[in-house]
């Protein structure tokens, strides 16, 4: 007897949030953390998996705030070089 498996249909809900996960995703892999932060928020309020979306939220948050560090730093840097070539300069 062959098994004939039945497939339950996905809510809406449930297909916007594998979707709007994906795009996260995906976003988050060429590391473009605004915008994934962006859909991982839209996932979220969908309520479905909240612990999974908001760990993917939290590593955005920890990465962007490298990121504003590193840029931060880097501003410095290059404000002292520039000082440092007017000084040379005189």
């Amino acid at each position: 007897m062959s098994k004939i498996i039945h497939e339950i249909p996905e809510s809406i809900n449930e297909r916007n949030f594998k979707e709007f996960v994906q795009r996260g995703d995906d976003f988050f892999k060429i590391e473009l953390l605004r915008p994934a932060k962006v859909w991982y928020k839209k996932a979220a309020e969908l309520n479905i998996e909240a612990e999974m979306v908001n760990n993917k939220i939290a590593e955005c948050d920890r990465l962007l705030f490298y990121e504003r560090k590193i840029v931060r730093i880097l501003i410095a840097i290059t404000s002292l070089l520039i000082l440092g070539y007017f000084i040379l300069l005189k």
